[in-house]
């Protein structure tokens, strides 16, 4: 019997389950490793490898497919985007940052389909990598950008888009056909400009926004992941974002729910109509977004079966609705919050108000969960037989400071009142307890999830780690180093009687979290070349071995003013460089950002390429607006950032403003 993964999470339901039992827990002791595939990019991938007729496919930046055999490894060919030669002067923000990332593809009736970056889709053919038809969905001379998977189904692909959270656009989704690439609907998941907006929904919708809420907000509530199909009841689920400014006292003062931000929401699959929707959280002042974990599933309410969506977005808690009417059937928290003290009745949450920063200015004020959120874009998974769910967990403090400056490593710190690590944690939805956690170690931002008939959950670590857990316990049954940070979930399938395990491994740079937090996104040995990998039992081939590090390189100036240097780096936030770049100055891992912290130009080229917009085509934006004393500042920073890297010593960690 020979099976494919030909839906992101193996089905519509977004599961990440594979009824599969070859390996287990008693012949997992002869998993060995079948082949490693060095991947023609610099990107470390993180989408969750398909497969169909043994042929794996992976998606990565710039709108690349690659297509390798599942027996030996061998590439077969590799498909990249094409893009305008002046591309550059006509793009917005978000292309720029999106063009950077991507989390995966989607297969369809013989078409491997991925988003390019640039608010497009291209569908190839699934053979010879030959591009079929081309999509326009957002407008890439706006602030949106697209790195996210596309996901199919009922004959229509559907995709989101990012803003970062800029709230200067309104988020929405696309349908395309399948087949063709034609536009079907468009659903906004926020209303438009009041002047403009005609229709009854939306003006209806806009009244929870509060009094002049478009001069100070127009959105974006991105779903910028998260969205599944739901066969059997025809409809389209999807997770929005978070809102810009992201400070609520920045918004309007008499703002409501702020609809559709932060929510579930089910809408009609053929046409787009409204369905049903979900708020999660009200006044979202952390980024605690419902873009992220949305799985379709069958459980037990009451005794009874029920069709449910299950929603495990940034905040700590795992939420299960009834699928047809959107109803709250229960919340379980999973993770220590400092945010609410629980949900009432309705799934809504019982504020903190310790938590709530905006009002206790000149205080510190803890963040738990961190920004990131205690689960991001990493994949669920679900055991459809026993009802348990497995939710790859985050614990990453962020302090937001008396200064107003957003600390991501504040959990590094030797005053810490929680330290960073990753778990994996898994709930019973039948009876809404936690069943087991297990720590993973310090790090913790690593891979998606997942679960086989055989019993094991299977996840990849930033340190490059491969695990696989026994289900009932959570115990550790195998273990192996694989030579790269994971942050894909495996994919598993039979293939000639024999059962093979596709893990993508790598520096992780498909992924902007990659770069933010790369103290915790992967280790200076695990950022290897990207690689695909396939182990199967009495796989003999030898394991790829870490990186060395190399030293930083001494920098091309002299230690800076330390006030130019501090002012640097709050404009360092301010332009949002970080989310590229990464914190510590810039330390990027790869792929095509450029690491500052080895940075060896002077001060007329810097300000060539951030005011002149000299490595545009490179995918650096241009700062036309930036000042020569600005400019000046940032280059301050990135040269005594790089002085400490160099020296061995700590970087930065706190971002201005960003919050």
């Amino acid at each position: 019997m020979n099976t494919d993964w030909a839906l992101l999470g193996n089905s519509s339901q977004m599961q990440h389950h594979a009824e599969l039992r070859q390996i287990d827990a008693k012949t997992i002791g002869k998993l060995g490793l079948a082949w490693a595939a060095d991947m023609p990019t610099t990107y470390g991938l993180v989408g969750n490898p398909l497969i169909e007729g043994g042929v794996v496919f992976q998606g990565g930046p710039g709108g690349r497919i690659f297509a390798n055999d599942l027996k030996t490894g061998r590439l077969l060919w590799r498909f990249e985007a094409t893009y305008p030669d002046d591309a550059a002067d006509h793009q917005g923000f978000g292309v720029f940052w999106a063009r950077q990332f991507n989390r995966g593809v989607a297969l369809y009736k013989g078409k491997v389909i991925i988003a390019t970056g640039d608010c497009r889709l291209v569908a190839v053919d699934q053979k010879t990598g030959k591009q079929v038809w081309e999509a326009q969905s957002c407008d890439p001379s706006l602030d949106y950008g697209i790195a996210g998977a596309p996901r199919v189904g009922g004959g229509m692909v559907f995709i989101g888009n990012s803003n970062q959270e800029l709230g200067t656009q309104r988020g929405f989704v696309d349908a395309f056909d399948a087949e063709t690439g034609k536009r079907r609907w468009r659903f906004y998941t926020v209303p438009g400009d009041p002047a403009t907006e005609t229709d009854p929904f939306y003006r209806k919708i806009a009244k929870t926004w509060g009094t002049g809420w478009y001069g100070k907000t127009h959105g974006p509530g991105a779903p910028w992941d998260a969205i599944t199909y739901d066969e059997k009841l025809g409809q389209v689920i999807i997770g929005t974002g978070a809102l810009g400014p992201a400070e609520p006292t920045a918004r309007a003062p008499d703002a409501g729910d702020e609809l559709f931000t932060n929510s579930v929401v089910a809408v009609d699959a053929r046409t787009g109509k409204y369905r049903w929707h979900a708020k999660q959280v009200p006044h979202d002042g952390w980024n605690y977004e419902a873009a992220v974990g949305l799985m379709i599933a069958d459980v037990p309410v009451d005794g009874k079966p029920r069709h449910v969506v299950v929603s495990v977005p940034k905040q700590g808690f795992a939420y299960v609705y009834d699928a047809a009417t959107g109803k709250f059937l229960s919340g379980t928290q999973y993770v220590d919050i400092a945010w609410a003290k629980g949900l009432d009745g309705d799934g809504r949450p019982i504020y903190k108000p310790e938590a709530q920063y905006w009002n206790r200015p000149g205080q510190d004020t803890l963040m738990l969960p961190g920004g990131m959120g205690a689960h991001g874009w990493e994949a669920l998974a679900f055991n459809p037989k026993t009802d348990v769910l497995f939710v790859p967990t985050m614990i990453l403090p962020v302090q937001i400071t008396a200064e107003g400056a957003y600390d991501w490593l504040y959990g590094d710190r030797p005053d810490a009142k929680v330290k960073p690590s990753g778990e994996v944690v898994a709930i019973d939805l039948a009876s809404h307890k936690v069943k087991w956690r297990a720590r993973t170690g310090r790090l913790p931002v690593n891979g998606g999830l997942l679960h086989t008939a055989g019993g094991l959950v299977f996840q990849g670590l930033a340190d490059g780690r491969l695990l696989a857990f026994d289900e009932t316990t959570g115990k550790v049954v195998w273990s192996h180093q694989t030579g790269g940070a994971i942050r894909a979930a495996p994919s598993t399938v039979m293939l000639d009687g024999e059962q093979y395990l596709v893990v993508a491994t790598g520096n992780g740079a498909a992924s902007a979290s990659a770069s933010l937090v790369s103290r915790y996104s992967s280790t200076p040995q695990s950022r290897t070349p990207p690689r695909l990998l396939a182990f199967k039992l009495g796989g003999t081939a030898a394991y790829p071995s870490l990186a060395t590090p190399e030293p930083i390189p001494t920098p091309p100036a002299p230690r800076q003013n330390s006030n130019l240097a501090k002012t640097g780096e709050m404009l360092f936030a301010a332009y949002q460089c970080e989310y590229c770049h990464g914190t510590d100055g810039g330390a990027s891992v790869g792929g095509g950002v450029a690491n500052l912290n080895r940075t060896q130009v002077d001060l007329p080229v810097f300000k060539g390429i951030v005011q002149g917009g000299d490595r545009k085509a490179n995918g650096m934006p241009q700062f036309k607006t930036m000042s020569d004393a600005e400019a000046a500042a940032l280059y301050a920073y990135i040269i005594n950032a790089a002085w400490d890297a160099h020296d061995g010593k700590a970087g930065r960690s706190v971002s201005f403003g960003a919050h």
